[in-house]
C-alpha cells in the first residue's frame, strides 16, 4: 500500500484521496462543483488522467462514516456520474457497504472500495510517476559519490588532505550499497513493478565488507514510509560526503 495511516476525518480522507491523484499525474481538485445536465453538484474530488487526450474523468465521493454505506447512496452516485459523463465512479468508504451496495454497481463504471484498495488502484502508477521520480532527483549525488569509476570525482579526491582521502574512501563504503539499491528502483533497466514489502534480505545483497541497509527499510509496510527513509539516509550521506570536500564536488 501507498500509505500506512488511516486518515484522521472525512477531510483528511478527501485530501490523501486528491493527492494520491495529484502524485499519479492526474489533475485533481477536493472539492469541486461540477455541472452536471440537472444542474451544479459538488463532489468530494474531481480528477482528471491529463497523460491521455481526451481526458478520462475520475469522480469520487469520500465517506467517512461510522456505519456502512447503503444502497441509496450509491443510485443517487449513479445518477451524478451519468448526468455529468464521468468515465468512473469510485467510493472510498471506511466501513464497508451494505447489501445490496455491491448488487448496484453491477453493469456500470462505479467501483466500491476501501482505503486500501484505492490505495491499491493506483499503487502501480504513483510508483512510477512519484516514488520512482522522487528518489532519482534525491539520489544521484550520492550514486555519484559511491560509483566504481567516476574520473571527475577521483581528481577532486587527489586534491584532499590524506584524512580527508581515508573519510571519503570510508564514506564511499559505507553508502556504496544504498546508492545502488535506490539506484536500481528508478534506473530504465530495472523491473517496472514496485518492490515488495515488507524488504526481505533476499532483495539486497550486501558487497563484502559494506555495509547494509538501514534496518527500518526492512521495517517499512507503506511504499511512502518506505520512500521516505531511503530519503532521509541518501540525504544524510549526501550531506556527509559534501562535508569532506566542502561544497558538491
Amino acid at each position: 500500500m501507498i500509505e500506512s495511516k488511516i486518515p484522521n476525518t472525512w477531510v483528511d480522507l478527501q485530501s490523501e484521496v486528491s493527492k494520491i491523484f495529484l502524485e499519479c499525474g492526474f489533475k485533481s481538485e477536493t472539492p469541486k462543483i461540477i455541472e452536471t445536465v440537472r444542474g451544479k453538484v459538488e463532489v468530494d474530488v474531481y480528477a482528471a488522467d491529463i497523460s491521455l487526450k481526451p481526458e478520462p474523468v475520475y469522480l469520487c465521493e469520500c465517506k467517512y462514516w461510522k456505519r456502512s454505506i447503503p444502497q441509496t447512496i450509491i443510485h443517487s452516485f449513479r445518477s451524478v456520474i451519468s448526468d455529468f459523463g464521468a468515465n468512473w465512479g469510485i467510493i472510498i468508504s471506511l466501513n464497508g457497504y451494505q447489501s445490496g451496495a455491491f448488487e448496484a454497481i453491477k453493469n456500470t463504471n462505479i467501483k466500491l472500495l476501501n482505503w486500501i484498495q484505492f490505495q491499491e488502484l493506483f499503487k502501480d502508477r504513483w510508483y512510477d510517476n512519484y516514488f520512482r521520480q522522487q528518489l532519482s532527483y534525491v539520489a544521484e549525488p550520492l550514486v555519484d559519490y559511491t560509483e566504481p569509476i567516476n574520473t571527475r570525482l577521483f581528481r577532486k579526491a587527489d586534491l584532499l588532505t590524506e584524512s580527508a582521502q581515508e573519510e571519503f574512501k570510508r564514506l564511499r563504503n559505507k553508502y556504496r550499497v544504498l546508492a545502488f539499491f535506490s539506484l536500481s528502483l528508478y534506473a530504465p533497466w530495472h523491473l517496472s513493478k514496485p518492490i515488495k514489502l515488507p524488504l526481505n534480505t533476499k532483495q539486497v545483497k550486501p558487497l563484502e565488507g559494506q555495509s547494509g541497509l538501514p534496518l527500518e527499510l526492512f521495517e517499512a509496510i507503506a511504499y511512502r514510509d518506505f520512500l521516505n527513509i531511503l530519503i532521509d539516509n541518501i540525504e544524510k550521506g549526501i550531506d556527509e560526503f559534501d562535508n569532506v570536500f566542502g561544497c558538491r564536488a
